[in-house]
């Protein structure tokens, strides 16, 4: 019996050790478990916040994304006030007041390419955007798509434009043989490096869906092209000259005329027609020449305008001109001056394409033009020109003209 006890107390003394290890070694494990646990909830937290950093990276990434393409349109426009007075000759003076206003931009598409859109006020008239007030009781103005193109530049140097774009040559300083406000519409391509520059250009005029009275398709359109060479001369000088050449297809015994006018150009009607026809094709040779020299602080621009019409017949077929600038008003408290002279045959230059404001807007013009201009503050310019033209100077009458033109300018 005692034999027995002694082995019982043993065998308790053993289940009490082995107890007291599993007591410790579940005290170990609970504590791993709850360390694990606090371990989790950190993750989970961690999960957590790295989740809300990758939502504001990507909403950081996108607004990122939307600055960029923000960054490549360029927004730009202008605002013009006129008040204006005309003279002419056995004809009632006329004063009107003028607005203008153009709005677009350029948005940079790639690396080498861009397109630009452009709105401004006026009607369908090609060579003017301003609007007359005190017309239609006040009502609103009209607004007309202006420029819309693409320009692709292709290879260095050299660029192609597709759309309704700015003339796409060069034009001696403030010569009138072209409309500021027409933009053509059409293709055209251009090249330039320090030397040289050349463009071939092809527009529509007027593309109608009838045809000629011969059966075949009447479009009128324009073909041309320039080269010429800009040659630095004295300190910060050059030397500009430039040959051009443009040919109006289909022009004669055709109507590509706005409004059904002429603008100086001879023409007739035929019986049973309510339109005028051109007389004449209009394949314009057309040599300029420009100079400009600092003369102190100021720069100087002399420049000179000789175009010949070298299409059969054509009786009236010379236009030249010549004039000079001193200044540009672009910095505030800056001022520019000149005045210059042009001659334009009837049928020298085609019609369409002329100044809208020199000879009443007409070929068949002579005259001088004085001009004036003062910077007041940056983006303001104020300008004052006057015209002294003679018109009809070739066939009928010929009619003093006179003009003048007070003009604010705001750029945005």
């Amino acid at each position: 019996m005692q034999a027995q006890m002694q082995a019982l107390a043993d065998r308790l003394s053993r289940l009490e050790a082995a107890n007291a290890t599993l007591q410790s070694e579940n005290a170990e494990l609970k504590t791993i478990i709850e360390s694990r646990n606090v371990e989790t909830e950190q993750l989970a937290a961690e999960t957590r916040s790295l989740k809300e950093q990758s939502e504001q990276t990507t909403t950081d990434l996108d607004a990122l994304e939307g600055a960029g393409w923000a960054s490549r349109i360029k927004f730009k426009g202008d605002l013009r006030y006129r008040a204006e007075g005309i003279w002419k000759e056995d004809a009632a003076e006329r004063k009107r007041h003028r607005i203008r206003a153009r709005f677009g931009f350029d948005a940079k598409v790639t690396e080498k390419s861009k397109a630009v859109v452009l709105l401004a006020t006026g009607s369908d008239d090609p060579r003017s955007s301003n609007q007359t007030l005190g017309t239609a009781d006040s009502g609103r103005k009209a607004i007309g798509l202006d420029l819309a193109y693409f320009q692709w530049n292709w290879f260095e140097g050299s660029d192609l434009v597709l759309g309704k774009f700015q003339y796409p040559f060069w034009r001696p300083g403030q010569s009138l043989f072209f409309d500021g406000d027409y933009n053509p519409e059409g293709g055209a391509v251009t090249y330039r490096n320090d030397l040289l520059f050349a463009s071939g250009y092809g527009w529509w005029l007027d593309e109608q869906y009838d045809s000629d009275r011969r059966g075949r398709n009447s479009d009128p359109w324009v073909i041309g092209g320039q080269v010429g060479l800009n040659v630095p001369v004295f300190d910060d000088g050059s030397i500009t000259a430039a040959l051009h050449y443009y040919d109006c297809r289909g022009c004669k015994d055709q109507s590509p005329l706005y409004a059904d006018k002429p603008n100086g150009n001879s023409a007739y009607r035929i019986e049973g027609e309510l339109r005028n026809f051109l007389a004449y094709d209009y394949n314009v040779l057309q040599f300029a020449t420009a100079m400009s020299i600092p003369v102190g602080s100021l720069p100087l621009t002399i420049w000179g305008d000789y175009a010949n019409n070298l299409a059969s017949d054509v009786k009236y077929d010379t236009a030249y001109g010549l004039g000079a600038m001193i200044g540009k008003a672009s910095s505030p408290r800056s001022w520019e001056a000149g005045a210059f002279y042009q001659s334009i045959d009837k049928d020298a230059l085609f019609g369409q394409f002329v100044d809208s404001d020199f000879g009443d807007g007409n070929t068949d013009a002579k005259g001088w033009v004085l001009k004036g201009g003062y910077a007041p503050a940056k983006n303001v310019k104020l300008n004052a020109t006057y015209f002294m033209n003679t018109i009809n100077k070739d066939v009928g009458d010929s009619r003093d003209y006179d003009r003048l033109q007070l003009d604010i300018n705001w750029k945005f």
